[in-house]
């Protein structure tokens, strides 16, 4: 049981940062292509990749969101919190 926590954890975390990295990724155009293009061409490319990049990565974090994995604490606390409210 504490190996399949642990693997879900793990694909959590990895799903987490490929997410993150999705999220940077127009930025890191924007900065590479004002080396390349002029200042108004790389913001439209920026856009262009946000656009594009964005909705995947919201995606990849909603599918991590299936992933998590809830702590001993935490189920301490919300076992607590329903006893106290007599659920």
């Amino acid at each position: 049981m504490q190996s399949d926590t642990q693997k879900r954890a793990k694909v959590a975390v990895f799903l987490h940062r490929s997410a993150l990295f999705l999220l940077m990724l127009p930025v890191a155009c924007f900065f590479w292509a004002l080396h390349a293009y002029p200042p108004q061409d790389a913001c439209w490319l920026c856009v262009a990749a946000a656009i594009y990049v964005w909705p995947v990565a919201g995606i990849l974090l909603v599918i991590a969101a299936g992933f998590h994995v809830c702590t001993a604490q935490r189920l301490e606390k919300s076992g607590g919190l329903q006893e106290a409210h007599g659920l």
